[in-house]
């Protein structure tokens, strides 16, 4: 438990009202709580108000930190799909000969249909597709 000090104050009436309207829904279990919730706020505010150049400078440079972290890792992940991507595509290149006029047509229809289901392609799809002739 913090230490707490004792400290009289005066405040107006009108304002006790308001406040104890508030109280219960500001989630404060006592004035005392909710005083001091109200106080920290205030003074969140004023310390932003006074240094929110520097603060906002810090946490910006805080998010690019994040995000650039984030960006390393999704990067990777998608160079390790890709390898393995490459290794089946290998292995059906090796299976099976295909012209070149073949493979532009199945890229260009594979564009088609990244663009046409926004990325969500499924395997299944395309078995189930009614032109199947095309693969």
């Amino acid at each position: 438990m913090k230490e707490k000090q004792r400290i009289s104050i005066y405040l107006d009436d009108e304002l006790v009202k308001r406040a104890d309207l508030l109280q219960a829904a500001a989630g404060c279990k006592s004035r005392n709580e909710f005083v001091s919730a109200a106080l920290e706020s205030y003074i969140a505010d004023v310390t932003l108000e006074k240094h929110g150049d520097v603060l906002c400078g810090k946490l910006a440079t805080a998010i690019e930190k994040a995000v650039d972290y984030e960006a390393v890792k999704i990067s990777k992940g998608l160079f390790r799909y890709a390898v393995e991507l490459e290794v089946i595509l290998t292995m059906l290149a090796q299976m099976n000969e295909f012209t070149p006029a073949e493979l532009r047509a199945m890229r260009k229809e594979a564009i088609n249909n990244v663009r046409r289901m926004r990325g969500k392609v499924r395997l299944d799809d395309l078995f189930t597709r009614a032109d199947c002739d095309s693969l």
